[in-house]
C-alpha cells in the first residue's frame, strides 16, 4: 500500500487530498471522460473534487476546464493535521486537555493541570511548562470546574476546595 497526500488548493483550506495509489495499473489507465484517471478524491475538509492522473499528477479542473496542479504533501503533514482537526472538533474538555498533553508530550495528568490552573490563580509559582498548559487549556480548565463536584471529588479531591 502507497498513500499519498496533497494539499488542497482552495484559499483558507487546511485539508488534504489523500489517495492509495498500490493497484494503479500503468499499462491500462482507465479513461474517464476521454482523460486517464486513477481515481478521483476529494478534500479532507473543503470537499472540493480532484482527479488522479497518470504519474500521480493531481489536478483541479476549473470551471473553465483549465487543470491547476496541486501541492504535494508529506503523509506526515496529513496525519499531523488529522491529529488538529481531531483536537479542534473536540467538545469533552477533560479529553481536550488530555490530546494537548499528549500532542506536547507533556508528562502531566489533567488533575495535575487543574491544579496548577488554580496555583497559578492563587499566586504559586509554577513552571514554564505548566503555564503552556494553563495558558493554552484554561477555557477547558473552566469547564471542567463548571461541571461540578464530580470531577473534583473523583480526580482532584479537596485540596480543590480550599
Amino acid at each position: 500500500m502507497s498513500i499519498e497526500a496533497h494539499k488542497c488548493n482552495v484559499r483558507g483550506c487546511k485539508g488534504f487530498i489523500v489517495f492509495d495509489n498500490a493497484d494503479f495499473d500503468y499499462n491500462n489507465p482507465p479513461t474517464v471522460n476521454g482523460m486517464y484517471e486513477f481515481d478521483d478524491p476529494s478534500c479532507t475538509e473543503c470537499g472540493k473534487e480532484y482527479k488522479v492522473v497518470p504519474y500521480h499528477a493531481v489536478i483541479a479542473i476549473d470551471e473553465r476546464e483549465d487543470i491547476e496542479f496541486v501541492e504535494s504533501a508529506c503523509i506526515t503533514e496529513y496525519e499531523r493535521r488529522e491529529k488538529e482537526r481531531k483536537y479542534e472538533n473536540e467538545a469533552d474538555p477533560y479529553t481536550k486537555i488530555l490530546m494537548f498533553l499528549e500532542q506536547r508530550r507533556y508528562s502531566y495528568t489533567v488533575q495535575a493541570v487543574v491544579r496548577g490552573y488554580l496555583d497559578k490563580q492563587k499566586g504559586v509559582y509554577i513552571s514554564h511548562s505548566m503555564k503552556d498548559c494553563v495558558t493554552n487549556l484554561e477555557v477547558e480548565i473552566k469547564a471542567l470546574l463548571d461541571e461540578g463536584n464530580e470531577f473534583f471529588e473523583k480526580s482532584v479531591g479537596s485540596e480543590l476546595n480550599g
